[in-house]
């Protein structure tokens, strides 16, 4: 098996069967395996965490966001 050649044919599914393909992965992921963010993962959400403390009037609503996204669809 390709891994490569594998993420190229599935990228050229509809994002509907691709979800379901990362949903297929992930429900094959061990109960004990790390999911902890990365050291540069957690300075990244701590950085923007401190942006967001620093001026909360950047950030959006809930349902903005849910919006927007449903906008590009």
């Amino acid at each position: 098996m390709n891994v490569d050649q594998t993420i190229s044919d599935l990228s050229t599914l509809p994002v509907g069967d691709r979800l379901r393909v990362v949903h297929a992965i992930w429900d094959t992921l061990p109960d004990d395996v790390d999911l902890s963010p990365s050291a540069e993962q957690q300075a990244e959400m701590d950085r923007r965490l401190a942006a967001h403390h620093a001026d909360p009037s950047t950030a959006i609503s809930h349902d903005e966001m849910m919006r927007r996204i449903e906008k590009r669809r």
